[in-house]
This record gives C-alpha cells, structure tokens and sequence, in this order.
C-alpha cells in the first residue's frame, strides 16, 4: 500500500511539474507603454488554445508641472495641476489569423488612482471680455474631473517578431469608456458673484461627449517559450 501512495506521488508530482514548464513557457514578460501611462505587463498564450491570449498590466502617468498662460495687456494666468493615474487592466486577445500577428481585444481597466485637479490663479489680474479683473478680486479656482473607477475597452492591435518568436513588439490602439463624469469646484473671488453652481449639471453632460478615451499602447515583451 505504501508503495503504492509512493508511485502516486512521484506520478502526481511529474504532472505537476510538466504543467508548471508548459505554463512557463508561454508566459510573457515585458513593459507597456501607453496614453495612460507606463509599467509592467505580464502575457500568456495558451499552446492548446493558439487563437487565444490574455494579458495584463500596470501602469501609472503623473504630471504636476506649472502652466502660465499669457494674456493681452500683460496680464496671465498661473495654472497648478496635479494630474496621478495609475491603472490596472486586463485584456483578452483574440488572434482570427494563422501567423497570430493580427488581433482584436477586449478587457476591463480599474483606476487605482485617478486625479485630475487643476487650481487656478492670477498675479497680475486678467482681461475677460474687455473687463479687467484684479488679481484680489480673481481670487482662486479650484477645479477637479472625477470619472468611473471601471473602464471596459475594445481595440485592434498588431503583435510583430522582433527576434525567433520571443522578442515581441505589439502595438494596439483601442477606445476606453471612462463613463460620466463628475465635477468637483470651488472657488472664492469674483465667481463668487455668478451662477457657476447651478451650470455644473449641465457643463458634465457636456463633458460627457468625451468619455470615450483613444488608448495608443506599445508593448516590448520577451516569451519565455515560443510563440
């Protein structure tokens, strides 16, 4: 009985340790670099299933230079932002050809971390419709863009041999749905004085118009195993 668990065991443990090679060998290791930012990318291409691949990635993007914009009568202004991004997503390729180089996708993306703040000021006061505003009375704008945590995504993309099969470069270009959009204002000055509030429903479904985002996304990976 006891060699009996024994065969067993050495049998299981060889199954075991195939299935582990052959998974490793069709993984894949590379970086992406996109509209929405860069980082690692981990892909898989089943052997049984050659129409077929599932990637997934990490990317992040972040900007937080100073803007200055000049105006007539030497007037501007000074625009902060902080805009952080970081993304996971993961896609399904479908290959329809036999070379596997063309494919379709599609995937979800989660927004870890989505900011989009941008706080407006003047130093020298601005000239808006002929009115000038003195930088006192401008004050501060304070204006934030918040959009779905989910974005579904669909794309063409093309995956090219740079060397034997293992050295890969693919290219995709696809749309994003980011959903609606939600405004986050406030602000002290001469707005102070206007009807800001009660446009905010409407200057969101205008915004809406753009909730499709263009993803133009390049991966350099290496396959552990042919292709």
């Amino acid at each position: 009985m006891n060699r009996f668990f024994l065969i067993l065991l050495l049998f299981l443990s060889k199954v075991v340790v195939v299935s582990g090679q052959q998974f490793y060998q069709n993984l894949g290791l590379g970086i992406s670099a996109s509209t929405m930012g860069i980082g690692p990318e981990l892909s898989y291409y089943p052997a049984k299933y050659r129409h077929w691949g599932v990637r997934a990635h990490w990317v992040q993007f972040s900007y937080k230079d100073p803007i200055h914009i000049g105006m007539a009568n030497e007037k501007s202004l000074d625009i902060k932002p902080t805009i952080q991004k970081q993304v996971g997503a993961i896609y399904l390729d479908y290959f329809p050809f036999k070379k596997q180089r063309w494919h379709v996708f599609g995937g979800l993306s989660y927004n870890l971390k989505q900011d989009y703040l941008f706080n407006v000021t003047t130093k020298t006061g601005v000239s808006l419709g002929g009115i000038d505003i003195q930088a006192t009375d401008f004050g501060s704008i304070n204006l934030g863009i918040k959009w779905s945590e989910w974005m579904p995504a669909l794309g063409l993309g093309y995956l090219g041999n740079i060397y034997k099969n293992r050295l890969l470069l693919g290219v995709d270009f696809g749309l994003s749905y980011m959903g609606s959009p939600k405004l986050q204002v406030s602000y002290e000055g001469f707005l102070e004085t206007t009807t800001l509030d009660e446009q905010i429903p409407k200057l969101e479904r205008n915004i809406r118009n753009y909730s499709y985002y263009p993803n133009l996304n390049f991966q350099l990976k290496y396959l552990l195993g042919k292709k």
